[in-house]
């Protein structure tokens, strides 16, 4: 799982600059699907997984729509890793 949000949160940041230099130069488009795919995954599981993880809602938020599922899946593995061990 450390792959995935080492190497995926970068990506997704770079998903933006890409996705901002696009509505700067031609389209919006991209960005603002980005925005809202990550926007819709924030109240399908970021949400959950932020108070399962007892994060401040604004810090889920910023997280979900930062960084989408790299951010969450590491989070809830880690979770169901240690709950497994118990």
């Amino acid at each position: 799982m450390k792959i995935i949000k080492y190497a995926g949160q970068p990506f997704c940041i770079l998903l933006y600059i890409v996705a901002i230099y696009c509505a700067v130069v031609k389209t919006p488009i991209p960005l603002i699907a980005l925005f809202v795919m990550h926007l819709s995954e924030y109240f399908i599981i970021g949400k959950k997984t932020g108070k399962e993880k007892e994060l401040p809602q604004w810090k889920a938020l910023v997280n979900c729509l930062l960084f989408g599922f790299t951010w969450w899946l590491p989070l809830r593995k880690s979770t169901e890793g240690s709950e497994l061990q118990k």
